[in-house]
This record gives C-alpha cells, sequence and structure tokens, in this order.
C-alpha cells in the first residue's frame, strides 16, 4: 500500500512540474479567464504525456482513477481554491467551518460541532495563504497589516470573516466560513422537514398576503434565514420588493419577479466610504416598495426600518433573541443606537408597527456530556397586542413547537384582514 501511494505521490510531483514550468515560461495569467482556460490545456496535455511514457516504459496504462485525482488537485490548486478550500466547500453535510489554528479545525454539521484532524494545515503561512486564495474571489477584501479583520461573501454564498495578529491574540490568523444552504425555499417544505406544522404554515401565509409587519427572531443559526425566504416566497407575484442586509443570504431577488437586493459596504482603507444598512433602508423608500425586507437588524438600520413601517411599508425581518419578547427588547435597543432624539420609551412605542413575532428555536441536548443540537424548529408565534407606557403585550397564537404547533384559538386583532386573503382560522 506504501509502495502504490509513493508511486502516485510521485505522479503528481512530475506532472505538476511539468505543468508549472509550462505556466511559468508563458507567464500565463492564472486570475484570467483565458489563463485558466490554457491551464486546463496544460494539464491535459501534460497528463498525456505522462500516460504515454509510462506506457513506452512498460509500467502499464496510466490508471483514469489516478488520473481523474492529479487532475483535480491540480485544478484545485492552480485555478481554483486550494485543496483545503474545495474540501471544505464541497462538504454538505457542514454548515460552519472554524479555523482556529493550523492544526485546530472544526466544523458544525448542524447536529454537532466537531473536530476534524483529517484538515490541517502546514503552518500559519499556509493559513494565511488560504485566506489569500478566498479572499481573490471577493473584489475590494484583503487580509494585510492595515486591514487585520475582514468579512467578505464568497462567490457560491458563503460568509468568511477572519483574523490576522495582532489582533488575534494567540498569534495565529484566525476564521470562519458560514454556508448558507436552503435546505427549503417555502413555507411547505419547512412543514415536511418538522420545522412547523400546516397549522402555522397556513396562518403566517395568510399573514405574509394581508401586509402584516413580521419580526424573526432565534438564537445564531437556529434557521431565521431559512424561514425569511420562505416568508419571502409566499408574497404576492405583483408586489414590488426591495430586499437590504449588510451581507447577501436572501435568494428572494433571484426567485421573486419584481424585488431588487441591496447590499451594505464597510469603508476601506482605500478610501471607499461605507454604505451601511441604514443609508439601503431609507434609499429603499425611493425604489417605490410594497415591501421592504431587512436581512437582520442588529444597529441603527432599525429604526430606519420601523419608520418604513409607520409610513405603511409592509415589511419583514429577523433579529437575535432567545424569545419572542426578548427579540423585542433588543430592537428597542438597536433603535436607540440610531441617533435619533429617541428614549427607551419612544423606541419602545414604534413596536406598534410590528404584528407578529415568530420565534426559532436550536434546543441542545446532551448525550454522555457532549453537546449535540436537535432539529430546528419554530416556538413561538405571538401578535404584539399593545404597548402601554414601559409595558408591552404579546398575545400567544399558537401552542407547541415544530410539527406540534397548534392554534390557540386567540385571534389577532388584524383577523379580518386575514380572513380577506381567504384564511379560515382552525377550529
Amino acid at each position: 500500500m506504501t509502495a502504490v501511494r509513493e508511486h502516485d505521490d510521485a505522479a503528481l510531483a512530475t506532472v505538476r512540474a511539468r505543468v508549472e514550468r509550462v505556466l511559468s515560461d508563458e507567464e500565463v495569467d492564472l486570475a484570467s479567464e483565458a489563463g485558466r482556460a490554457r491551464t486546463k490545456d496544460v494539464i491535459a496535455e501534460a497528463l498525456d504525456g505522462y500516460a504515454a511514457e509510462a506506457l513506452a516504459k512498460s509500467e502499464g496504462a496510466f490508471p483514469d482513477s489516478l488520473r481523474e485525482t492529479i487532475a483535480r488537485e491540480l485544478h484545485h490548486d492552480l485555478i481554483g481554491l486550494g485543496a483545503i478550500a474545495e474540501r471544505m466547500l464541497g462538504d454538505d453535510e457542514a454548515q460552519e467551518w472554524m479555523v482556529n489554528g493550523p492544526t485546530r479545525v472544526f466544523r458544525d454539521t448542524g447536529d454537532r460541532i466537531e473536530r476534524v484532524p483529517s484538515i490541517a494545515f502546514a503552518s500559519d503561512a499556509q493559513v494565511r495563504a488560504f485566506l489569500d486564495r478566498l479572499l481573490e474571489q471577493v473584489e475590494g477584501k484583503r487580509l494585510d497589516r492595515l486591514t487585520p479583520r475582514v468579512e467578505a461573501r464568497l462567490p457560491d454564498g458563503s460568509r468568511l470573516t477572519a483574523v490576522i495578529p495582532p489582533i488575534a491574540s494567540q498569534g495565529h490568523a484566525i476564521c470562519s466560513i458560514r454556508r448558507f444552504r436552503l435546505v427549503a425555499t417555502t413555507l411547505a417544505e419547512l412543514v415536511s422537514l418538522h420545522f412547523l406544522s400546516d397549522e402555522a404554515a397556513g396562518f403566517l401565509t395568510a399573514c405574509v398576503r394581508a401586509g402584516k409587519n413580521i419580526v424573526v427572531a432565534g438564537r445564531v443559526s437556529s434557521g431565521k434565514t431559512t424561514l425569511l425566504n420562505a416568508l419571502g416566497a409566499a408574497i404576492p407575484g405583483t408586489e414590488r420588493v426591495v430586499v437590504c442586509e449588510s451581507s447577501a443570504e436572501l435568494q428572494l431577488p433571484q426567485t421573486l419577479a419584481n424585488c431588487v437586493g441591496f447590499e451594505a459596504r464597510p469603508g476601506s482603507v482605500d478610501g471607499l466610504s461605507a454604505i451601511t444598512l441604514e443609508d439601503l433602508v431609507a434609499d429603499s423608500l425611493r425604489m417605490n416598495p410594497d415591501r421592504i425586507i431587512v436581512g437582520e437588524c442588529r444597529g441603527p438600520e432599525t429604526m430606519a426600518m420601523l419608520w418604513a413601517f409607520a409610513t405603511g411599508h409592509a415589511g419583514m425581518t429577523s433579529i437575535h433573541g432567545e424569545s419572542a419578547a426578548h427579540a423585542l427588547r433588543n430592537l428597542v435597543r438597536f433603535a436607540l443606537t440610531s441617533g435619533a432624539r429617541i428614549d427607551s420609551g419612544d423606541a419602545l412605542d414604534w413596536l406598534r408597527e410590528i404584528d407578529v413575532v415568530v420565534h426559532c428555536d436550536r434546543p441542545r441536548s446532551y448525550d454522555s456530556g457532549e453537546r449535540r443540537f436537535l432539529p430546528r424548529r419554530i416556538d413561538e408565534i405571538a401578535e404584539v397586542a399593545g404597548i402601554e407606557g414601559s409595558r408591552m403585550t404579546l398575545n400567544p397564537l399558537f401552542d407547541g413547537a415544530g410539527e406540534r404547533l397548534r392554534w390557540l384559538g386567540t385571534s389577532p386583532a388584524f383577523m379580518a384582514e386575514l380572513a380577506a386573503t381567504g384564511y379560515e382560522a382552525p377550529r
């Protein structure tokens, strides 16, 4: 087995050396479309040459499996993202990758967070090269002494967050790659995954069609973005929709007929000014929207969104929160960061513009002391029933969680609007 492995490694090294020599002699630009096309041809030519030499030396046929392996490795290294990056981004089970150092690589599979010892970097320099290769795919992003931290959306939609020393205090370059993969694009598909019940899906669909303002809340990785996408899919095709995000993750601009997307941009050391999510929400009002969707509220954009709701624009957003009530209190806190001349009481009063809060959960369990995650689900659907002074009243509309969500019969104040869409409450 060792001899076979050594032979395969020798073949890879030989073909790689020949390919790199040709690319160097021809001064091929690997970053250009023409350069990548030429590289593919050079790899194929080098493999053909190696196979012919193996036959001439009576070493036997060049196995197709080895040829494919070498071609894949060279494609990854020369015109792809590198073998490690390709393996990470090609892993269907991984929802997030965490690199804490050259040999400390973890992945979140949705069920558990586990160390992956089979993936390791040779040194911090290789981690930096890995990050630089990823950032080559993103215009205007870099990681160096002047910009020691970066957030970037990769071409496949994954979100990269990376930090280098001295900001990374342990001396290693570190990063996380959060992979956003839609497992469901409609509420019906989420029902099939036991994320919510048919009763709850019917109610939420009616809320969307009636133009109710909806807040989706939950912890990190609890399914907020997936639910927001599914709710957006229920928007009537006659509506004009504007989506505003700090990092584009929602698929609605690609799936809704009359929908456009805005993405915020941080400032740069090159002199590019920042374009904030607050700016985008304000600008969206000039785009003749029927509905405004803010990917996530966590700062000054909160007040701009509530203002849009107050001026008659239906909308949706997501926010972190341990419960529906906690999420709304977070909205009050975030509204106060806007610079508007309001106090906490004023900010709380603006929550009247919100109709429904949906809380997503990612329950934890402990098996022999190891933390694991249970399937994601909705565990609260409530109406914002009233604001009196510093007191907020929520009207719970469903009991249970996930596929067991059941209508409580406490009809919301806007029930007549839901009925106008054809909705009939469960009996």
